[in-house]
């Protein structure tokens, strides 16, 4: 381990110590327990429809009792309630809303209230505060890998109120202005989830959006920042009747930047409107539209050698293609329809359909022909890379339909609660990509390269030792020209179903089990026109989930479960995968509460997938067998209404169980996983003035620390560790909010793996500076 790892480990255990150790002598100070404080609701007054989408709008917090005056207030939103940085429920998990303490598998919550202070421009940067969480690298556009980040050592999944969406994640993914929380679920999530190519087997990001309340609040912002960032924001939320039977909310941005690497402008919009009709009784529709688009140069990461090692270096901020090279537009629409309704006391029922269409044409320049099959290393050394022109395009289409039926009702000893519930998922998607070596492969290969040379371009390279390298113009791949290679073009049909009960019972307010199953159904169809070959996938299997959370004493529980998960993984991996992908997770650990002051969760976990795919250059896979185990804990620190401290650390060691065949290079059982950090954890403190001079303001400041990744199955190359500080300045009155935050505050200069061909890494970002400004109105 590098001594930076070591260091940033070290600054992390060190400070979860502090936090622990002042929790602790808070908690035993407390010689009364302490409870929440009360929370009137505004809006119904008739039985409120138990389900998120029906939540009304918050009124103003009444007097609290005085053993709680000094703790942090509990808010009630549209995702559930929230006490500071922490939520008390959470509804991906089960889909019941149920308390976080009795759920048996860690679930980590972020809240609006934590990206907020800590000034998160993207999903990806808040999801950092989740333990074992490695999130997607934001100049990755159009990029087919399924998994982008990772959860746990494992590719994971980004989802949208508990829809798939889109299986490459296209659209604005990393917008925040309709984004009310983010619940990261760890591990195998199967039995609740189906839709997409199948079941999560590694874990998934679930953001929840923002829904309409029944009072009217608006609110306009602006970002800006570093390298002429700015990102402008609204959100508009307005009952339609004076009854507040019918509720509307837009959300939406627009943001653009020149970021720090040369060439590159991403710019980004969402629009989000949202209707509820409700009776206010017992019966709410909430129809949910979206529409986004992502727009940037296609980044492909540098070489391996040239930044991690070698003799020459190449600049961090080098864009690697032509500087006019066409813009890659990412973009999605759709809707989301869902029907609630009470039948009585016990019965209820929630009804969820969603369609959208997405799609993505992706233009790059990268290296391909090295001596290790990554584009890592030059094709002609010392210092000389090869350039091939590619172009990604796939569209997809998808249906998705959720009913499910749920009861609540008690028997002797035990209060129940009972969800039915079947999916339904169609995804038509269409696509290729076509490439084009500009006769590289003939002058490196001779004549065993397998593509003819139909000119005129004779070869096109580029020196990296240069400091302004000079790259070819970039032209679209067009059969009968120079060495075009038509890698895939497909036309595949995924349909997913499934039908699963779920049992929630609780024994003497002490002991809550939780079971059930889910009986899932894979049938795929993909068609490879360059073969004119058919590949078949069906596949029925049984799914079974059980856990229990035992109170050992009041605010201190232990927890063990078991899960299982398939789904199946399209693209290049197709013509080595038969079967679908599998999963098993073994968790175990505990859950505390001292005084609602210090509360998390300690984990261990264990967990094995079989029929893999993994990727490495062009049409280069194999199939494998991973396991991954660790700990990690997530805890909140909230000793009053001043101080807010957040702190995750995690530990995964995850490998390879078996050797393997990898494009025909052998993979060594026992080597690790790529782009998974050993080490990884989160600390955040932020302090709120009291009323006086200061009243109003507030600081912050954290650190995110990692270990080193490795950048392939081969395990050839390994990024260092690094850590960064970051910190803030808030002002807040009123109606009016404004702060300013500083990214990398030391200006570390690191490199992280980049998903490409795995010989990729990309910089991280230098020292940044944001500033934001909002305004709300009632």
């Amino acid at each position: 381990m590098s001594s930076v790892s070591m260091r940033a480990r070290s600054m992390l255990l060190a400070s979860a110590s502090i936090v622990a150790i002042f929790s602790i002598s808070e908690a035993l100070a407390q010689s009364e327990p302490q409870n929440l404080p009360t929370v009137v609701v505004q809006g119904q007054k008739k039985r409120a429809v138990r389900n998120r989408t029906a939540r009304p709008a918050p009124q103003a917090q009444p007097a609290e009792p005085a053993a709680d005056r000094d703790q942090q207030p509990v808010t009630q939103t549209t995702a559930g309630p929230v006490q500071g940085y922490r939520a008390l429920t959470a509804s991906s998990a089960t889909r019941t809303d149920t308390p976080i303490e009795r759920l048996p598998q860690n679930i980590t919550v972020i809240p609006r209230s934590v990206i907020d202070d800590q000034g998160a421009t993207t999903v990806s940067e808040a999801t950092r505060n989740a333990s074992n969480v490695v999130p997607l690298d934001t100049r990755i556009i159009g990029n087919v890998a399924q998994n982008p980040l990772t959860i746990r050592g494992f590719g994971a999944e980004m989802w949208v109120d508990g829809y798939p969406g889109n299986l490459f994640v296209a659209g604005d993914r990393d917008g925040l202005a309709n984004v009310e929380r983010i619940e990261v679920l760890k591990g195998v999530n199967a039995l609740l989830y189906g839709g997409g190519a199948g079941s999560p087997v590694g874990g998934t990001v679930n953001v929840i959006s923002k829904l309409p309340m029944d009072k009217q609040k608006y609110e306009f912002g602006t970002k800006f920042g570093s390298y002429r960032y700015t990102d402008s924001y609204f959100d508009i939320n307005q009952p339609l009747n004076p009854e507040k039977t019918a509720l509307f909310r837009i959300t939406g941005e627009y943001g653009q930047s020149n970021d720090f690497i040369d060439v590159l402008t991403p710019s980004h919009y969402n629009i989000n409107p949202t209707l509820t009709l409700t009776n206010r009784e017992d019966t709410t529709l909430t129809i949910q539209a979206f529409a986004s688009q992502h727009r940037q140069q296609a980044y492909v990461g540098l070489p391996v050698e040239g930044t991690l090692f070698g003799s020459f270096r190449v600049r961090p901020d080098l864009y690697f293609g032509n500087p006019n090279i066409p813009l890659t537009t990412s973009k999605t629409n759709g809707a989301t329809v869902t029907l609630d309704h009470q039948f009585d006391e016990v019965w209820s029922t929630n009804i969820k359909a969603r369609w959208s269409e997405s799609s993505f044409r992706q233009f790059s320049q990268s290296p391909v022909y090295d001596a290790t099959g990554t584009g890592g290393t030059p094709a002609i050394p010392p210092s000389t890379f090869d350039i091939l022109n590619s172009d990604i395009l796939d569209r997809q289409r998808e249906f998705s339909i959720n009913p499910t039926v749920k009861a609540k009702f008690a028997t002797g000893i035990a209060d129940n609660t009972l969800l039915l519930g079947g999916d339904y998922s169609n995804v038509k998607d269409t696509g290729y990509h076509h490439a084009d070596s500009l006769g590289n492969c003939n002058i490196l290969f001779g004549p065993f390269c397998p593509y003819p040379n139909n000119g005129p371009a004779t070869g096109a390279f580029v020196d990296l030792s240069q400091n302004s390298p000079v790259f070819p113009i970039y032209s679209v791949p067009t059969p009968g020209v120079n060495e075009y290679v038509p890698f895939f073009e497909f036309n595949n049909s995924y349909i997913t179903k499934g039908v699963y009960g779920q049992m929630q019972s609780t024994l003497f307010d002490r002991v809550h089990f939780i079971g059930g199953a889910r009986l899932a159904s894979i049938d795929i169809k993909y068609i490879e026109n360059t073969t004119a070959t058919t590949y078949t996938t069906d596949k029925t299997k049984l799914l079974p989930r059980g856990g229990v959370v035992v109170d050992i004493l009041k605010g201190f529980s232990v927890y063990a479960s078991y899960g299982e998960g398939m789904k199946w993984t399209p693209f290049t991996q197709t013509f080595v995968q038969s079967d679908p992908e599998t999963s098993k997770q073994y968790e175990a650990g505990v859950k505390f509460n001292a005084n609602n002051v210090f509360t998390g969760t300690l984990a261990v976990f264990e967990i094995e997938k079989n029929n893999v795919p993994v990727a490495t250059g062009p049409g280069i896979s194999g199939v494998s067998r991973q396991k991954s185990r660790g700990f990690e804990a997530d805890v909140i620190y909230q000793p009053n209404r001043n101080w807010s401290v957040l702190g995750s650390y995690g530990y995964t060691d995850a490998y390879y169980a078996d050797a393997f065949l990898l494009g025909g290079a052998p993979v060594a059982a026992g080597n690790k996983l790529a782009m998974v950090p050993q080490n990884s954890g989160r600390f955040w403190v932020d302090y709120k003035f009291d009323p006086g001079v200061l009243s109003g303001w507030s600081v912050g400041a954290g650190i995110y620390a990692s270990s080193g990744q490795y950048l392939n199955a081969f395990n050839l190359w390994r990024t260092d560790g690094y850590y960064t500080l970051d910190a803030k300045i808030g002002y807040e009155k009123d109606r009016f909010r404004a702060a300013l935050f500083v990214k990398n505050l030391t200006g570390q200069e690191y490199f992280t793996p980049y998903t490409w061909f795995g010989g990729q890494v990309a910089p991280g970002a230098p020292r940044a500076i944001y500033g934001q400004i909002s305004y709300k109105f009632d």
